[in-house]
């Protein structure tokens, strides 16, 4: 197997909370994301993709890909714009978090980092929570998390999601969503976050 800089799991929120413009965002915003990471990935090695919805429910979007030109992060943003929301039930973190720990096993590399990107606009069962993100701590896997809306929600995802050495970023409302997931995944994939 090859190995790559990172393998990276993206969780987008598509619970009843997030309305049809906001999950555009969404979609758009970490489109976006992926496809400025395409220089970055031509000069250096590739990283592994795979991105879910989440809510009750988690509903893969992209199946793990392999990016190692613009070319192939085009073609990933291409797919998650065009990728189906699902059933917008309620924010079930703890399942989407383990859903996210397991698909690591199936990434397509060698991953040098192993890193869970949760994106959420609200809380979970905390204790529930918190457990899965010391499973992930324990397997190696880096989970960093961006709280959109009310300050406090980064709070909470600092105290029960974000694994140590990983960081949380907030958003103040979904118009400032674009710029904050675009420097969150420039920081992963560039592995300088801390």
């Amino acid at each position: 197997m090859i190995a790559c800089a990172a393998a990276l799991v993206l969780l987008l929120d598509a619970s009843a909370s997030i309305l049809p413009p906001e999950w555009r965002l969404q979609l758009d915003g970490h489109a976006d994301a992926i496809e400025a990471i395409g220089e970055t990935v031509q000069r250096g090695e590739p990283v592994a993709v795979a991105a879910f919805a989440f809510s009750e429910m988690v509903q893969p979007l992209v199946r793990w890909r392999l990016v190692r030109t613009a070319d192939d992060a085009r073609e990933v943003a291409a797919q998650l714009r065009a990728a189906p929301r699902g059933p917008a039930l309620g924010t079930e973190i703890p399942h989407a978090l383990r859903v996210a720990r397991n698909a690591m096993a199936e990434a397509p590399c060698e991953p040098e980092q192993q890193v869970i990107d949760l994106v959420t606009d609200g809380e979970a069962h905390g204790p529930a929570t918190a457990r899965e993100r010391d499973l992930a701590a324990a397997e190696g896997v880096r989970i960093n998390a961006l709280g959109v809306g009310r300050e406090d929600a980064a709070d909470w995802l600092r105290a029960h999601a974000v694994t140590p050495g990983g960081f949380v970023m907030h958003a103040s409302d979904w118009q400032d969503f674009a710029r904050a997931i675009r420097r969150k995944v420039a920081l992963e994939v560039a592995g300088v976050a801390r």
